[in-house]
């Protein structure tokens, strides 16, 4: 393993440095939530591969590293249910197991709808929870 403190000779501390201090913080905070997912340390930081981008980009705020990202607001059912009805749909056609396995043609039809629509990026996720319920019983995302 490297040692911590090696600097390549083209490294200028004005131009690499305070951009890594922003990035390293929100990498560290996704490999606390990865290693807490994988039960092995870490913790809960409601910690996503968006609020890791978001965060290298600086779109986003970084919380203390002991504390979590602030809860995601869904909007209202409204914006949500046609979303989750297109992923009920699509596992009672598809009857794939996994989202994973469906999601990259979901993702073409959705974006080829007529009209405005939002990004797939926005709706992603209530899909993949319709696609996950079972019924008498709601799905568990992670």
């Amino acid at each position: 393993m490297a040692t911590r403190r090696w600097k390549p000779s083209w490294w200028k501390d004005e131009t690499h440095s305070s951009g890594w201090e922003r990035v390293k913080e929100a990498l560290r905070r996704d490999w606390q939530q990865t290693r807490h997912d994988l039960h092995a340390g870490g913790h809960e930081l409601n910690q996503g591969l968006r609020d890791t981008v978001r965060q290298i980009a600086g779109r986003q705020p970084l919380p203390p590293i002991d504390r979590p990202n602030p809860p995601k607001v869904i909007g209202s059912f409204d914006e949500a249910e046609l979303p989750m009805e297109y992923g009920y749909g699509a596992k009672q056609e598809f009857g794939e197991d996994r989202f994973s396995l469906v999601e990259p043609e979901l993702r073409r039809a959705w974006e080829s709808r007529q009209g405005p629509a939002p990004r797939w990026e926005d709706v992603r996720d209530y899909v993949r929870r319709g696609f996950e319920h079972r019924e008498g019983r709601p799905s568990q995302q992670g």
